[in-house]
């Protein structure tokens, strides 16, 4: 079989919270050196540290986006900016689309909306899991060994068709 690729599209809320952070961070880095008084002028300098300050943050939260996911014959690849994060096949116990899976999930490690919902959360409904989601509605649940994945792959039925496949040509190879 070949590999699969699966876009990564951003929802509405991703949209948002990346644009009202660049947003909020550029006022901020524009208004604070315009507006603070400094009562020397070589102290002025510091202010505009703010503009990398925002950079920063961005630069950084933006190595962990999720740019696309990949179906091998043996994984599912999770591509990032730099890396990948892989999902061995012969672990999943099951995948379904749950297009509320994320809902009324409470972000415990990681970024609920920068390029991304990633990292670990809890839910009633899932308990702990790994996200690595752009669009919830989108999302696929995958169980695997003491642990749920939920990700985010543009056509979320034929991804999990497709992973169902391979998971059953997995098994007749056993």
């Amino acid at each position: 079989m070949t590999t699969k690729h699966y876009a990564a599209p951003w929802e509405r809320r991703v949209w948002l919270i990346t644009g009202a952070f660049f947003l909020l961070g550029l006022a901020i880095a524009l208004a604070l050196p315009l507006s603070l008084p400094v009562k020397d002028s070589g102290e002025r300098w510091l202010l505009w540290l703010s503009p990398s300050v925002v950079l920063m943050i961005a630069g950084v939260t933006s190595l962990w986006m999720v740019r696309r996911f990949e179906l091998t014959d043996d994984a599912i690849i999770v591509r990032r900016s730099f890396w990948a994060n892989r999902i061995l096949l012969n672990v999943i116990e099951s995948a379904e689309v749950d297009g509320q899976a994320c809902e009324r999930a409470w972000k415990t490690v990681g970024n609920d909306g920068l390029f991304a919902m990633h990292g670990r959360f809890r839910s009633k409904r899932l308990g702990k899991f790994q996200a690595y989601v752009t669009d919830p509605a989108n999302a696929v649940v995958l169980k695997v060994p003491g642990d749920t994945i939920v990700i985010s792959p543009e056509h979320p039925r034929q991804f999990v068709n497709d992973l169902n496949r391979r998971l059953a040509h997995l098994k007749e190879q056993r």
